[in-house]
């Protein structure tokens, strides 16, 4: 199949910018593969993995724009090519007579003298030194970048802790300061709750659910993935929830983290017990445990989410409460009261895989996380359940995360789905800003898809579960995204947990437990 990989020299752009690019192109006629790319050695390394291997990929710089795109023929990448250089061209710029862009972070500050936060978005090997100069100036930052070396973001957050600064990140998803969300989030109401967390879809599924149930957040504060790991020990995690426990509209402080290490989980009970405000832990992929000194562990984000509701007052509408979790599974095994095949559960957001799995196991189910990619048409690994993270490193490889571009999930919901012993399909949907604009469309097409290919073997009707995470708010709207799943056979939950308890129960029968 014809390729292409061109590099554009010195024409930088962030990755958001970037993976809209590769999401767009994608979706052209006769395209099967699309990246663009900065040529950093990591990329350039991704998209080696992925196939491409053209001489170019050799000579790119950090600062290059690289596109590789893989299609049908020859007019297919030109047309890629020219619709490529239409949206670079198109791209926002300052409007006639209109200051000039800062070139760098030192003019962006004199420009905005006033600004109390950096956003960082460059390259891994680039990102420390940028936030290292923000630090210094007195300002807090969002490190989205991700490939940050550890020694870097220690660096970091100890100047931060030692300048009364936050550092979230590196590779930090999530975050709404003051109602304005950065990175992916969602768009939720202003509230009493506050929520730190080092796991981004699980900030996500709270702040949605604490909107469905009536009530909101002050603030959101992300982290990065490895803040509760050893050797950073909770450095911003400790920060996030000192400053929540002095911003007077934070009633309940919400946690939210996946791997925490068993002495910093230890040392931050101590410190959450004395912030002096009601507190609710999620650790995920870890079963609830004992409540203690004012601190509420809970077993789910879904439980996480009705407990600060809870703990707010009386005031909230518990919306979800009128959807008891008995209900859904009632419905659902009146319908089909045992599925008989395998499970496949097909995630873009990491964490809520996570919830999805214990569940599972809980339920005394075998389940398999795979550490390699399924293929289209390959065997399915084992005879376990599978519940497979999307955003895994070699999913995404040379390609943007699930959230953006589906495609590489819509063609898994496509292959397996069809496989005779699938009998059940768990996916999630995570909706906000910088997520992907229209993403029910194109699962329920996938799933459609799929049972179209089942009829034509004479396989048994397969059953689709989703949860979606989101509010009516998102530029693409919840409720239409469950209507659009709706009419193409799917059954909505409202959190990742609650499908994954309903189908567990698909899979046990009436006499599970």
């Amino acid at each position: 199949m014809p390729e292409s990989v061109l590099v554009h020299r010195g024409r930088y752009h962030d990755s958001a910018f970037l993976m809209r690019l590769s999401r767009e192109l994608s979706a052209r006629p006769g395209v099967q593969e699309a990246v663009v790319v900065m040529g950093t050695e990591m990329n350039r390394e991704l998209l080696r993995g992925a196939g491409f291997h053209a001489p170019a990929l050799d000579t790119a710089g950090p600062m290059d724009l690289v596109v590789a795109v893989r299609a049908s023929d020859g007019k297919a990448i030109e047309g890629a090519s020219r619709e490529l250089e239409r949206l670079l061209q198109a791209a926002p710029t300052a409007a006639p007579g209109a200051a000039a862009r800062p070139g760098s972070l030192v003019e962006a500050l004199r420009a905005q003298p006033d600004a109390d936060l950096v956003s960082v978005a460059v390259p891994g090997e680039y990102a420390g030194h940028v936030a290292l100069a923000a630090l210094r100036a007195g300002r807090h930052v969002f490190l989205f970048s991700n490939n940050v070396p550890l020694e870097d973001e220690l660096r970091l957050k100890r100047l931060a802790r030692e300048r009364g600064l936050l550092v979230m990140g590196p590779d930090c998803g999530t975050a709404i300061l003051g109602g304005v969300g950065l990175g992916f989030a969602n768009r939720v109401r202003r509230g009493p709750v506050g929520l730190v967390g080092a796991s981004g879809t699980g900030l996500q599924e709270v702040s949605s659910l604490l909107h469905q149930l009536g009530s909101g957040v002050s603030h959101v504060l992300g982290t990065g993935s490895r803040d509760l790991g050893a050797e950073v020990g909770g450095l911003m995690t400790e920060a996030g929830l000192e400053l929540l426990a002095g911003d007077e509209g934070t009633r309940v402080i919400g946690l939210v983290a996946k791997h925490p290490a068993a002495e910093v989980a230890e040392r931050l009970h101590r410190v959450l017990a004395r912030l002096g405000k009601p507190v609710v832990v999620r650790y995920l992929g870890q079963p609830a445990r004992s409540s203690a000194d004012g601190v509420t562990y809970t077993g789910s984000l879904e439980e996480a989410a009705c407990a600060a509701a809870a703990l707010v007052g009386p005031a909230t509408a518990p919306a979800l409460a009128t959807c008891p979790l008995e209900d859904d599974v009632r419905e659902l095994l009146s319908l089909r009261p045992r599925v008989e095949g395998r499970l496949v559960a097909l995630f873009g957001g990491g964490s809520l895989a996570a919830e999805a799995a214990l569940v599972l196991r809980g339920q005394g189910l075998e389940v398999e996380e795979p550490d390699r990619p399924l293929g289209a048409g390959a065997p399915l690994p084992g005879r376990a359940h599978l519940v497979v993270d999307t955003g895994e490193d070699f999913y995404t490889r040379g390609k943007p995360h699930p959230m953006v571009d589906q495609t590489v999930r819509c063609g898994l919901v496509r292959a397996l789905g069809a496989e005779p012993g699938v009998g059940l399909l768990l996916l999630d949907l995570v909706l906000g800003d910088g997520a992907h604009p229209d993403p029910a469309a194109e699962l329920g097409a996938a799933v459609r898809s799929a049972r179209a290919a089942r009829e034509a073997r004479g396989a048994p009707p397969l059953l689709v579960l989703a949860s979606v995470t989101g509010t009516e708010l998102d530029p693409q709207d919840a409720n239409r995204q469950r209507g659009l799943l709706t009419a193409a056979g799917v059954h909505c939950q409202a959190s990742a947990w609650r499908a994954a308890v309903v189908a567990s129960a698909l899979l046990t029968g009436p006499g599970g437990k």
